[in-house]
């Protein structure tokens, strides 16, 4: 069953767990006779979902699962990570090649937590799929359709996971 994606002006529709939906987020109910931690991804109406997140809902047991899906559009948007230099043993920094990967970008100001707690600023959030490979020592370059460049350090990093553990997205907030 498809629940209501969020109001046109980015509110949240509704709260599940302990998120909530974003923009391109929508609800997703399944039942207990799916099971969940096996699948990673949805296609609906020539659009490809991707779970974020799976709760586990019953009164007494589990006869459902909620999950919030993030619609997949990383099509044409791509974030280039510039890993942090490793050290070789003796001081001397060994480069790495910089890698770029496919993403979700999302450009909009928004407080968050940052990996001590404390609350940051943020200009962008960004969604990849499965298991992304960035630091907080590393820094991310994005560049957008009109040439802005915004290259930092993340603030923030969450990889979100099926049931069994296995990476869904990663997120980076930067």
């Amino acid at each position: 069953m498809w629940k209501n994606p969020p109001s046109l002006n980015g509110s949240p529709a509704r709260a599940l767990g302990d998120y909530t939906l974003d923009t391109n987020d929508i609800s997703v109910s399944l039942g207990e006779d799916i099971s969940a931690d096996t699948v990673i991804r949805v296609h609906r109406k020539g659009r490809r979902y991707i779970f974020t997140d799976i709760d586990e809902r019953g009164l007494g047991g589990v006869n459902r699962y909620e999950c919030r899906a993030m619609l997949a559009v990383t099509d044409g948007q791509q974030i280039t990570i510039i890993p942090s230099a490793a050290d070789d043993g003796w001081g001397q920094p060994i480069e790495q090649p910089p890698v770029t990967i496919s993403a979700f970008v999302q450009e909009e100001t928004r407080t968050v937590a940052n990996q001590y707690g404390e609350e940051a600023v943020v200009q962008l959030r960004i969604v990849a799929e499965g298991l992304a490979p960035v630091s907080y020592r590393d820094k991310v370059r994005y560049v957008n359709e009109l040439g802005i460049v915004v290259e930092r350090e993340p603030v923030r990093i969450v990889i979100r996971r099926r049931v069994d553990g296995a990476p869904l997205v990663t997120e980076v907030y930067v």
